[in-house]
C-alpha cells in the first residue's frame, strides 16, 4: 500500500478516535449531571446524545466514503502503474528473446559454415588420398601384371626345355635302340648264315 495512503488512514483514525474521546468526556458529564438532575434533564442528554451520535455517525459514513474512495483511486493507480510495469517487462523479455534467439541463429549460421568448410577440406583431402591409393593399385596391378607375364614366359621356357630335353631323350633312346636292333638284326642274320652253313 501507498506510504501517503498508509499516514492518511491514520491521520482519519486517530482524528475519529479523537472524537469518541471528546464525544465519551460530554456524556461522561451529561451523565454526572443527569445524576443530579431531573427527569426533564435526563431526557434533555438523552436528545443531545441521539442527535451527537447521529452527527457522528454521518461524519463516520462520510469519512468511511472518502476513505473507500481515496482506497479505490489508490488500487486503481497501484493497478495501473503494475499493469504499465509488466508490459514494460513483457516488452523487455520479448526484445531479449529476439535478441538471445537472432545470437543463437547467427551461431548456429557460424557453426554450419564451419562444419561444412571442414567437410569440403575433408573431401579433398579424402579425394586425393582415393587419387593415390587408385594410382598405386594401378601400379600394382600392372607390376602383378608385368609379374604374370614373366611368370608365363619363365614357365614357357622351362617347358619348352623340359620338351626339348624330352626330345633329345627320346631321340637317343631311339637312336640306341635302333643301334641295338640293327645289332641283334646282324646276329640273328649271322646265326642264321652260320645254321646254313
Amino acid at each position: 500500500m501507498d506510504q501517503e495512503l498508509v499516514q492518511y488512514l491514520d491521520s482519519r483514525f486517530q482524528s475519529v478516535n479523537r472524537q469518541f474521546q471528546e464525544l465519551r468526556g460530554e456524556m461522561s458529564e451529561q451523565l454526572q449531571g443527569l445524576r443530579g438532575g431531573t427527569t426533564e434533564g435526563f431526557q434533555g442528554l438523552r436528545d443531545e446524545t441521539t442527535a451527537g451520535l447521529q452527527e457522528l455517525r454521518g461524519e463516520m459514513t462520510a469519512g468511511f466514503q472518502e476513505l473507500r474512495g481515496e482506497m479505490t483511486a489508490g488500487l486503481q493507480g497501484l493497478r495501473g502503474e503494475m499493469t504499465e510495469a509488466l508490459q514494460g517487462l513483457r516488452g523487455e523479455m520479448t526484445a531479449g528473446f529476439q535478441g538471445l534467439r537472432g545470437e543463437m541463429t547467427e551461431e548456429l549460421q557460424e557453426l554450419q559454415g564451419e562444419m561444412t568448410a571442414g567437410l569440403e577440406e575433408v573431401k579433398r583431402h579424402s579425394g586425393v588420398l582415393v587419387e593415390g591409393l587408385r594410382h598405386e593399385l594401378q601400379l600394382v596391378a600392372e607390376g602383378l601384371a608385368m609379374h604374370i607375364q614373366v611368370q608365363q614366359v619363365q614357365e614357357r621356357e622351362y617347358h619348352d626345355r623340359q620338351h626339348q630335353e624330352t626330345r633329345a631323350l627320346i631321340r637317343s633312346l631311339y637312336d640306341e635302340l635302333r643301334q641295338q636292333h640293327d645289332h641283334l638284326r646282324q646276329r640273328v642274320e649271322n646265326l642264321e648264315q652260320k645254321r646254313q652253313n
